[in-house]
């Protein structure tokens, strides 16, 4: 029996090749050569315990990522099992590996659908997985400028920031101004009602909201969502159980035939290229294909590297 822990996690895994497993994984379903398990979560008392999957037959492994979540708090482990003859092989654990896996997707979603000569990207939040998407988007080295938005303390992050990225100019300022300059929003943040006003959006601006996966809260309004060219999610099912940017929009708002998925929209960029026009809505809730996907990269480099 074999755990895989955090530490050995972050050494496993870079920005910029978690994008490339996440965004093969979702190709991988738009052909219909992966699948994910939707998310189910049972409650008793305080305690809410939710198990999501995927089988990903490119690593030539399945598995469920299982958690606890108590007080808002979570705890999270991945378990793999062998894609060819359904041996057990190991278990992840996935605190460290959710940050990844996250941001990573963000990513996919900004590099197939960010309007051209983007250079300025606007973060709501200043925690864990503000960080994250940060450290990803930054990589891309596309964004001159950076809007740090939080409750929290911004300014310490974005002297921190300015410290690892001489070349990016980081800033704090008033909502209104970062959202109405910025050519890629994320918002990363705990918020049950809409962060900004979607009148400010730029008519050409990417928009990640990635904050939440419960149906009763929100980061972004219904003028956001009226002036949307598209919407974009991981997974239909899931988003209509779960998106509640999505769910708590005003009837007729959001049209669910309409809704494309992510492995569809970055297979079709492939094939045709280009910019992509327009205000882009992409809502996350997270899908349990693409924890397995990066589990079973940690596996291989763990395994690999041991042999070795």
């Amino acid at each position: 029996m074999q755990l895989i822990t955090d530490e050995q996690v972050r050494r496993a895994l870079s920005v910029r090749e978690s994008s490339a497993v996440v965004r093969q994984a979702f190709i991988a379903t738009a052909h219909g050569k992966a699948v994910t398990l939707p998310r189910s979560r049972t409650y008793l008392d305080h305690v809410t315990l939710s198990v999501m999957g995927g089988i990903v037959p490119t690593s030539k492994m399945c598995g469920v990522k299982i958690y606890s979540t108590i007080a808002g708090k979570f705890d999270f482990v991945v378990t793999l099992f062998d894609g060819t003859d359904g041996r057990y092989l190991g278990t992840v654990q996935g605190n460290a590996l959710t940050e990844f896996r996250t941001a990573a997707t963000t990513r996919v979603a900004v590099e197939s659908q960010m309007p051209p000569s983007s250079h300025t990207l606007t973060i709501f939040g200043a925690g864990v997985q503000a960080k994250a998407h940060l450290a990803s988007l930054l990589d891309l080295a596309v964004f001159r400028r950076v809007f740090v938005i939080s409750k929290g303390d911004a300014a310490a992050l974005v002297a921190e920031l300015s410290a690892a990225h001489p070349d990016v100019q980081f800033l704090t300022c008033d909502t209104d101004k970062a959202v109405s300059e910025a050519d890629v929003i994320v918002t990363c943040t705990r918020a049950s009602e809409p962060l900004f006003d979607g009148r400010l959006l730029k008519a050409n601006v990417f928009v990640a909201a990635i904050g939440s996966s419960k149906p009763q809260t929100r980061e972004i309004d219904d003028v956001t969502l009226e002036r949307a060219s598209r919407i974009i999610v991981e997974h239909r099912e899931q988003a209509r159980k779960e998106a509640g940017d999505l769910l708590l929009a005003k009837p007729g708002i959001v049209d669910w035939d309409q809704v494309r998925e992510l492995g569809d929209v970055v297979a079709e960029a492939d094939s045709i290229g280009g910019g992509v026009q327009g205000i882009t809505v992409y809502k996350s809730v997270g899908i349990g294909l693409v924890d397995v996907a990066l589990s079973a990269l940690v596996y291989q480099r763990v395994n690999t590297a041991s042999a070795s």
